[in-house]
């Protein structure tokens, strides 16, 4: 898996990264008086011990396993965070320069002696992963550690598994072999992840013309149809002056009526009255239809102005959603590049500083809070959550958001009762509130924003 802490040794690793006088760049020496590399003595101090006989019964320990399992062993089992810890409790020193790299490979070659490093090592992958060891001291046969490496590997516990495995007296070589081969393969699924990544910007860079285009057609359609209603509404009008003439002529028949009604046409006239009367009644029957069916197309066309509007904000959110993905994954890219250490310091430095303050989140998914950590620490910030009262105490809002310097909380996650509470919180105690329109990265981001400004 790593062939290169075999074969490619690391010049000049001291005199670059760690300066030492010149008096004490001694050889580092193991208990037997053999010297090893010589980087590793800045990294982890340590006494040599004599290596007892492992008895068959018993498990193996990290230093009596194959040298090509160490590098898997310390890349799958331990963490960087957990390796950094080892080298402090062994008195190592950490220097900021060192890379990870650098922090692996001296691990590896410490794995491989019975050395007071390689001890420590081994009884924290004992305690870390002591469930998974008391159940595989079940299994005899390699059906049952067949059995129980592909359970691991089906519910993605393959650390803990993979050492239980590797270390277990007793386990046939084809058994060994298949899980080695398994977990080196697993290793270059974060090279096909960010492959991943990058069709799904590539699929979302494409998308977003075809919504704009979207945007456009719905415009159009829109203003043809806001002209087709305005031309029903003149109609409408047209015949409502109509019936407004007819109501006149109507009032001067009446009035000519009078003029005649001792005469022998009165009941004859009367006749016709009584039916212009009706035809009036019928005429604003039909009036105020039109009036009711123009109203009905004013509605329609002012819901029709505000379905666009949601759907150009929604264009806007999704563009800055996109956007920040792309600055995301342009930093994951970075630090995943060797030796780009200095390009992801000056893109963090980019954004604005938070100078330590606490922010607190109510509400949310829980799913985005580790993200939302990320982002905060990487702007020198403090975070802090609370879910609004869901399993969280409501009592204990109180508490956090005395700790918090400013708040943000998305409205279209957290309960109307924890936003009133938040209000009246931060009126009372003047601290920023920066209520967010929904639970997402590009809104928590513009609120750290607002907060940093």
């Amino acid at each position: 898996m790593c062939e290169l802490h075999d074969k490619k040794p690391l010049p000049d690793f001291q005199e670059a990264s760690l300066p030492l006088p010149p008096g004490s760049r001694k050889k580092f020496c193991s208990g037997n008086g053999s010297t090893a590399e010589p980087y590793l003595a800045p990294f982890l101090p340590r006494v040599s011990e004599t290596p007892r006989p492992t008895p068959a019964t018993q498990r193996k320990k990290l230093w009596e396993l194959d040298r090509y399992y160490h590098c898997s062993v310390i890349g799958t089992c331990l963490t960087l965070a957990e390796l950094r810890q080892i080298q402090r409790r062994l008195g190592g020193v950490v220097h900021a320069q060192d890379s990870d790299y650098d922090v692996h490979r001296v691990f590896v070659s410490a794995a491989r002696e019975a050395t007071s490093a390689g001890r420590l090592i081994h009884k924290f992958l004992d305690r870390k992963y002591k469930p998974a060891i008391q159940q595989l001291g079940k299994a005899r046969t390699a059906e049952e550690f067949t059995a129980y490496w592909d359970t691991a590997l089906a519910s993605g516990e393959v650390a803990g598994a993979y050492w239980a495995l590797i270390t277990q007296a007793g386990v046939p070589y084809p058994v060994l072999e298949r899980i080695y081969g398994e977990v080196h393969m697993l290793s270059h699924l974060s090279g096909a992840s960010i492959r991943v990544d990058l069709q799904e910007l590539n699929r979302l860079r494409r998308r977003c013309p075809e919504l704009e285009g979207q945007l456009i057609d719905a415009k159009t359609t829109a203003r043809r149809r806001l002209a087709e209603q305005q031309n029903i509404i003149d109609a409408l009008n047209q015949r409502l002056a109509q019936t407004l003439e007819t109501e006149r002529q109507l009032q001067a028949a009446e009035a000519r009526l009078a003029m005649v009604e001792g005469l022998p046409l009165v009941e004859r006239l009367t006749a016709e009255i009584e039916d212009l009367t009706a035809r009036l009644v019928a005429e604003r029957e039909r009036a105020d239809r039109a009036e009711a069916a123009a109203e009905t197309w004013r509605q329609q066309a002012t819901r029709t102005t505000d379905q666009n509007q949601w759907l150009a904000e929604q264009l806007a959110e999704s563009c800055q959603e996109r956007d920040l993905m792309e600055i995301t994954l342009e930093r994951v890219l970075g630090r995943s590049c060797a030796g780009d250490v200095v390009a992801d310091a000056t893109t963090v430095g980019a954004d604005p500083d938070l100078v330590g303050r606490c922010v607190l989140y109510v509400g949310g998914r829980h799913g985005q809070c580790k993200h939302f950590r990320e982002l905060v620490e990487r702007r020198n910030g403090r975070f802090i959550h609370h879910d609004g009262g869901r399993e969280d105490a409501r009592a204990q809002l109180w508490d956090v958001v005395r700790q918090a310097d400013a708040v943000l909380c998305p409205l279209d996650c957290v309960s109307h009762d924890a936003v009133h509470r938040i209000k009246r919180f931060c009126e009372r105690h003047t601290k920023p509130l920066v209520l967010l329109p929904r639970a997402s990265l590009a809104a928590f981001n513009r609120g750290l924003n607002a907060v940093s400004s």
